[in-house]
């Protein structure tokens, strides 16, 4: 069993972490000089034997740096839609502070927490993104080289083709008198 800030598995479990209790988001604060992890709860007679779904799992440094983006608070608080929102904490001891980052990885694939996944959405689709561009980018180049080759092949002026001469025409040799007939 890991240990937890509260002391004794007194708390919510996530997979094998026992998080503290859980406490209203208003009323919370970051314990001084720890690290760990947090997750955003929303009451929800659903799930147990708490009832609290997890909304997002973040993690919390030294200094009491917290990294959310904008977008993911929003989508905690659309998905809430109005009830309160609560935290829970799992506390790390220093010399294992290189654990957080694959703790939360196995809690969200586990809970599949939804602004989580909305995070995971978005740079997703933000690298799709990146890789269409570069592909654009790629085949515009390609195109602008083409399109440069045909005006170079353009600028040669072709000599133009000789002329056929049709009727009547004095023989090439310049004999006198005899004329050719061409079509």
């Amino acid at each position: 069993m890991h240990s937890s800030l509260t002391g004794p598995p007194i708390g919510i479990r996530f997979a094998d972490y026992v998080f503290s209790y859980p406490v209203p988001l208003d009323r919370f604060s970051l314990p001084p000089r720890s690290a760990g992890l947090y997750v955003l709860l929303m009451p929800d007679p659903t799930w147990g034997p708490w009832h609290f779904q997890p909304l997002y799992f973040g993690d919390f440094g030294v200094h009491g740096e917290v990294q959310m983006s904008a977008a993911q608070q929003t989508c905690c608080l659309k998905v809430a839609a109005g009830r309160r929102l609560y935290v829970a904490l799992y506390a790390l001891a220093h010399q294992q502070g290189w654990a957080l980052s694959q703790i939360k990885k196995e809690l969200i694939e586990w809970y599949r927490p939804i602004a989580n996944l909305e995070s995971e959405r978005a740079s997703e689709l933000a690298n799709r993104l990146n890789i269409l561009e570069a592909k654009i980018n790629e085949q515009d180049t390609v195109l602008k080289l083409a399109l440069a080759a045909i005006g170079q092949m353009a600028q040669y002026q072709q000599p133009e083709p000789k002329k056929r001469v049709a009727g009547f025409r004095r023989d090439p040799a310049g004999s006198p008198g005899k004329t050719q007939t061409h079509f």
